[in-house]
């Protein structure tokens, strides 16, 4: 088949935001020989701590350092929240200048209120294509007073959108009714590198510097502390189980809004000798610290953001070959259902007790550590991913 020149789109930063599908689609496309275009928003960029991005420049792959795209960036002053509203503005040049020089086959547009609009419009104009990979209820995210306007957002792009590619069925069902649509919608799995997660061996340095002993029990949370993570419920109720359990310890690994409070709460409980927070961790190095676990959580509060979410995290557990105490949210529940190993729990509440039960149950951790590993190989391996993707962007291409 001919190779493609796509344009992502997103109002992240592609360089500081932990790695998840909007670099491995994109690089994965790259090393299959198409041309690749990002273009983000730098988030955490301030004027008066680093560099102003260039407007373009070359980038090697996060997940395939072998592979390059071509990255832009409309200008930003670096002062939070003057460069959010400021983006909406200055995407307008930038995107035109792209859609009239570039003759792109295709957007993949991941944005919604900072560069959704903007997009639709100038498509149209230029007679581009439009798939939208729907990831999250963007308005639910972070709530605020700009919600409201960032669901009329939602809206539009889910209406406008020459195709919709959900990343669950869950996420589908939402966006086709919110956005009324009756066709072109589909479900595309995200990529995973299975190898990438296969289990290791123990690193023994990386346990002591963390302050773990080959006996604990150690269950592991990976992934931003949103205020919908439920690890506070988690925490409070770890305080209660601490007497039974001696050698169980908590370690989140990642960080966000929720930081500062965890932190407080685990202080306040008296547990820093028993809940270890890493900070966020390179891509990389993530295969060391799942090396440590014995069972893995996702306690998500259940609502209409964690049910249509689907969070990578889930699947990078079963890749490690670690067994997965979560929430039973819709999009991982249609994904994976009763028979892939998977123990469930209607909420973060009672979700610690039942990964503590499973740590001390050999047996059962080896049997769903068997079925989940199978079941991820299954369903996301890398090519039929990537393939299935590109034929979904092909659905709409000349």
């Amino acid at each position: 088949m001919a190779s493609l020149n796509l344009l992502f789109v997103h109002e992240v930063s592609y360089e500081k935001k932990p790695i998840f599908e909007m670099h491995e689609f994109p690089e994965h496309l790259a090393a299959k020989g198409h041309k690749v275009t990002f273009l983000q928003f730098d988030e955490g960029f301030r004027f008066w701590k680093g560099k102003r991005q260039p407007a373009e420049k070359k980038v090697s792959g996060r997940v395939l350092p072998e592979t390059s795209i071509r990255l832009i960036t409309p200008h930003q002053f670096g002062i939070p929240g003057l460069d959010r509203l400021w983006a909406t503005v200055s995407v307008w040049p930038v995107l035109d200048r792209l859609l009239n020089t570039q003759k792109f086959d295709a957007i993949v547009l991941y944005a919604v209120p900072t560069y959704g609009h903007q997009v639709m419009q100038l498509a149209k104009k230029y007679g581009v294509p439009v798939i939208f990979r729907a990831l999250d209820v963007s308005h639910l995210i972070r709530k605020s007073v700009f919600s409201p306007l960032i669901k009329s957002a939602e809206r539009y792009v889910y209406q406008n959108a020459d195709v919709l590619s959900a990343n669950n069925p869950a996420m589908a069902e939402y966006c086709s009714k919110l956005g009324g649509r009756t066709e072109r919608t589909f479900v595309n799995l995200p990529p995973l590198d299975i190898s990438h997660f296969a289990k290791v061996i123990p690193d023994s340095e990386l346990q002591i510097s963390l302050g773990l002993k080959p006996t604990d029990s150690v269950i592991t949370y990976l992934g931003t502390f949103f205020h919908f993570s439920g690890l506070d419920v988690v925490i409070r109720e770890f305080a209660g189980l601490k007497a039974k359990n001696q050698r169980a310890k908590l370690l989140l690994v990642g960080g966000g809004e929720q930081d500062k409070y965890l932190r407080d709460l685990v202080n306040e409980l008296k547990l820093g000798d028993r809940v270890i927070f890493t900070g966020f961790v390179p891509y990389a190095k993530l295969s060391g610290y799942l090396g440590l676990t014995t069972v893995a959580i996702n306690p998500m509060l259940p609502g209409v953001v964690s049910h249509t979410a689907f969070p990578h995290k889930v699947i990078q557990y079963m890749a490690s070959g670690l067994p997965v105490v979560s929430t039973k949210l819709d999009g991982l529940y249609k994904t994976f259902g009763d028979n892939s190993g998977l123990t469930w729990s209607t909420g973060p509440e009672g979700l610690i007790e039942k990964a503590l039960a499973l740590a001390d149950d050999g047996t059962k951790l080896g049997e769903n550590s068997r079925l989940q590993l199978q079941t991820v190989s299954n369903k996301f391996a890398v090519d039929s991913a990537v393939d299935a993707f590109e034929a979904t962007i092909r659905t709409v291409t000349k």
